[in-house]
């Protein structure tokens, strides 16, 4: 069974306790705790249901954990008022598998905590177990000298333990996933344009209401949580953060609540009913310099100049493309650069099919880690045409550096 690496957080010191006995349980521990309790057949087969029962019950932990886990990091906000470390929210989805793990260990406890002396601190059922022994005499004969229902617990318990693993590494995977993102403000901003994005398809029958009442839209701007000295906090910050999206998106991912979001995604909705919606967003992707988006724009217009004549499957090609995601600088990941970019290009005309995140990534791959100077090459050609295209339509002081 494959070792799941551990967490250095208190919350799941437990875990870290049965990761340890996961990776180096084998038949040996379960013999020497059999022995050890001087089990019957019948206690091995009444305890041999209760795992089987307890697997059962770990399944259905198992889809609901796998849901969260794929589901979570990629909210913007968590879903509780108290501020929750992500490592105790997985772990609270896991309290079915590791009461039963503890179960187990339970059974094999020679003495029971009820028979412990008075004034005696109640141990851990794990420090006291037979089966999380670490030091024992090896069974001489192994497995095969006993009755079929011992083979029968070992089947089982194994499988509930391999069970319990992919829950834990499925977790981690988690946990590490939404530190990561912590990390990365371009990720950070990504998610929250995406849950701005969900908030807004909720709010679309509002909006559209309110839109179409001057009334209501008076109203709602003069809401205590939308303005003045009682403003929402987190859209407070978020109205101050202009330019600097990436700071604030990295400060309030996983620290702010849904209610939130729905206000900052309220917010844009009402300051975009009288702006211009393609400046609007490509304010989002690449920043408030009007310029710099005024040159993109160009560039994104006339980006078939730039291009061969055929693309391999009619497709822009990916190094190209991604050379000019590094020349526009955006604040954002590949997919909103990606968004505003496709619709832009297919507006103006753009002769080729668009490309998704994973070739932009690949294209970045193969540029970094490849020892191929033909994409030097190719970089090299692309900025050299973008400057030579920028410096015939705009005058050398109005293009952006």
């Amino acid at each position: 069974m494959r070792p799941s690496p551990k967490i250095g957080n208190s919350h799941l010191e437990q875990m870290n306790l049965i990761y340890e006995f996961i990776c180096r349980f084998d038949v040996s521990n379960l013999l020497y705790a059999i022995n050890g309790k001087k089990l019957d057949e019948d206690e091995i087969v009444s305890l041999t249901n209760d795992i089987s029962e307890y697997n059962a019950k770990l399944s259905r932990q198992k889809t609901y954990l796998f849901k969260f886990c794929k589901k979570y990091p990629k909210d913007f906000a968590r879903d509780e008022a108290n501020t929750v470390d992500s490592s105790v929210k997985v772990s609270w989805r896991m309290r079915s598998g590791t009461a039963c793990v503890k179960k187990v260990f339970k059974k094999f406890c020679k003495v029971s905590q009820k028979q412990l002396p008075a004034g005696v601190p109640e141990h851990q059922a794990y420090e006291v177990s037979l089966i999380s022994v670490k030091n024992y005499v090896l069974d001489l004969y192994g497995l095969s000298s006993y009755p079929d229902c011992v083979k029968e617990l070992f089947r089982v318990m194994f499988e509930f333990y391999v069970n319990m693993n992919e829950c834990l590494e499925e977790g981690l995977r988690c946990i590490k996933e939404v530190d990561t993102t912590k990390g990365d403000a371009k990720k950070c901003l990504e998610i929250l344009i995406k849950s701005c994005e969900k908030s807004r398809e909720h709010q679309a029958h509002f909006i559209e209401a309110m839109m179409a009442n001057p009334e209501l839209k008076k109203a709602v701007l003069n809401d205590k949580n939308l303005s003045g000295d009682a403003e929402n906090p987190v859209l407070k910050a978020y109205k101050q953060s202009s330019g600097n999206m990436g700071v604030f998106a990295q400060k309030y991912y996983k620290n702010c609540l849904a209610g939130d979001v729905g206000k900052i995604s309220l917010h844009e909705a009402i300051s975009e009913a009288d702006a211009d919606p393609v400046m609007s967003f490509a304010k989002v992707v690449f920043g408030d310099d009007e310029v710099k988006i005024r040159n993109i724009n160009y560039i994104i217009e006339h980006f078939d100049e730039l291009l061969p004549g055929k693309c391999k499957r009619d497709k822009v090609p990916a190094l190209d493309l991604f050379f000019f995601y590094e020349w526009c600088k955006p604040i954002v990941g590949y997919e909103s650069f990606l968004k505003y970019f496709d619709k832009y290009y297919k507006e103006h005309g753009g002769r080729w099919k668009t490309i998704g995140k994973s070739a932009l990534g690949g294209a970045c791959t193969k540029h970094t880690q490849c020892n191929d100077s033909s994409t030097d090459t190719i970089k090299q050609n692309m900025l050299s045409k973008i400057n030579s295209m920028l410096k015939k339509q705009f005058p050398p002081m109005e293009i952006a550096s």
